[in-house]
């Protein structure tokens, strides 16, 4: 017997559904999910979609994205297997000899009184994979000119975008490493004070690639000044680091759920392992139409998973704190899941670009900031994801939120898979993240999920609400009939589009 009635979908999140024909875009704002359909409608597919959206979300949601942070990209052409270009950051210091990293530690207020410290600065700073990887992707798979793809982000960039409340608030949360520098306190001042947020030198730069005029980082015009910068003030990334570094096309991890039908799931492989820890923990929960049943179960796997990974790993992932997603399928079938992140941001900005902290996320160096060897590849816990159902259905989907990125998308698939639930009733559920400390949940449970959960010995959180804090799924569906749907997750200020 189905009980998943009992549970209330609190949400609501924005639904948008298409005929056969059409494409679909699910993201994190609408100036990014503008940039996307903009390349959609100039004859783009399912990654120039993406790539745009890509560049646009430096603006319309600059904390989470910038082309100095990192990011994969899964893509699945039609009719042919999925894979993933792995373009996240590497460990700087590539020929930088004997550098003395410049690092500040900031204490950071959530709410009235969560504190967190964070470690950012010049000497915080990875080389960065997001610049590289938007180039490559375009490149392997697009089929628009460049400049078509970047058009509008510089229009965005100089006209200036009104960010959401959502956005807004994430600049304030981490306002004081924002100002860590002068000039990324100056780029972040507008929106503070309910102005538009602009960038000129970031559209300078658009401007100069759509020219041919800048063809990646390692380009003097491009790499001169960051690394000129990096070698006053403590940062260790290196021209030698800008040149070296390279995406990585890789094969996706997968395995099957069964649910009410069997389904085939695809995510991101090592070295990052939020996807492993996903299709770990999904494997190790048996398929349950019962939410009192399935919760604790996938509680517990996923505690199981995130600690075996641990252990196997000698770095552990990096929880990144300001991400971003976008989902996109194209009327040819083409799918296209980018997941993209700053860290918390480093405070530094260069030339209209917000660089990462990454080296900084404690996750990820937990024996110091700064020990692995440079170019090493860092991994992480993002997963943009692939679900092909029996019926042949398809669902890309990803989301931002830290460690709650495992949780979300787990809790997302089985609720779809195993529940039969609709997409849009999936992502608006009220969500379970098993922490170390803590079982943090959601209102709009059932009582007897509810105690189940609280019968664990470690405690439950009851959230009075839905929070960002719980991720934002973004996530795009193509139906056998050939129906597309995309479903944007308000969490985290979801918007949607069908062209």
């Amino acid at each position: 017997m189905r009980v998943v009635s009992a549970e209330i979908p609190l949400t609501s999140p924005l639904m948008a559904e298409g005929a056969p024909g059409r494409a679909a875009v699910a993201g994190g704002s609408d100036g990014t999910v503008a940039a996307a359909v903009a390349a959609l409608e100039a004859g783009g597919n399912a990654v120039d979609a993406a790539v745009a959206a890509g560049f646009a979300s430096a603006v319309a949601e600059p904390t989470l994205s910038s082309l100095g942070g990192g990011g994969f990209l899964l893509v699945r052409p039609p009719d042919a297997d999925p894979v993933v270009l792995d373009f996240f950051v590497d460990v700087p210091g590539l020929g930088g000899g004997d550098v003395q990293p410049s690092v500040q530690t900031l204490s950071v207020t959530y709410g009235s009184s969560a504190q967190q410290q964070f470690h950012v600065g010049w000497g915080t700073i990875a080389t960065p994979g997001c610049f590289a990887g938007y180039l490559d992707a375009h490149q392997r798979w697009g089929r628009l000119p460049l400049a078509d793809v970047v058009a509008p982000a510089i229009v965005a960039a100089r006209v200036g975008v009104q960010l959401d409340a959502v956005q807004v608030a994430f600049i304030r949360v981490i306002g004081e490493i924002l100002r860590v520098t002068p000039e990324s306190a100056r780029l972040y001042a507008a929106p503070i004070a309910g102005e538009p947020f602009r960038d000129e030198p970031y559209a300078d730069l658009l401007d100069a690639i759509a020219r041919g005029e800048i063809t990646g980082p390692a380009d003097p015009a491009y790499a001169a000044p960051l690394v000129d910068a990096m070698r006053v003030n403590g940062g260790l990334v290196t021209h030698r680091d800008l040149e070296s570094y390279a995406p990585i096309l890789r094969r996706p991890i997968s395995g099957r759920r069964l649910g009410a039908g069997p389904a085939r799931i695809w995510t991101n492989p090592p070295p990052s392992f939020g996807g492993s820890i996903i299709i770990e923990a999904l494997g190790l929960t048996p398929a349950s139409d019962d939410p009192a049943t399935l919760w604790p179960a996938l509680a517990a796997a996923l505690r199981e998973a995130t600690a075996r990974r641990r252990q196997l790993d000698t770095a552990s992932p990096q929880a990144v704190r300001g991400t971003t997603h976008v989902s996109v399928i194209d009327a040819d079938g083409m799918i296209a899941a980018l997941s993209v992140s700053n860290g918390s941001g480093s405070g530094v900005a260069v030339n209209g670009i917000s660089f990462n902290n990454m080296l900084g996320e404690e996750d990820l160096n937990p024996l110091g900031l700064h020990a692995q060897p440079p170019g090493t590849r860092m991994g992480s816990m993002m997963a943009p994801t692939l679900v092909q159902g029996a019926n042949g259905s398809l669902l890309a989907l990803g989301t931002g939120g830290s460690e709650r990125i495992r949780s979300a998308l787990s809790g997302v698939i089985a609720r779809h898979l195993d529940h039969g639930m609709s997409l849009s009733d999936a992502v608006a559920a009220p969500r379970v993240h098993p922490g170390e400390t803590l079982t943090d949940i959601e209102p709009g449970h059932d009582p007897a999920t509810v105690a189940a959960l609280a019968a664990d010995p470690i405690p439950v959180r009851a959230w009075a609400d839905p929070d960002l804090f719980f991720g934002g799924v973004h996530a795009v569906r193509r139906a056998p009939d050939g129906s597309v749907m995309a479903i944007g997750d308000v969490r985290r200020g979801g918007a949607v589009a069908v062209v």
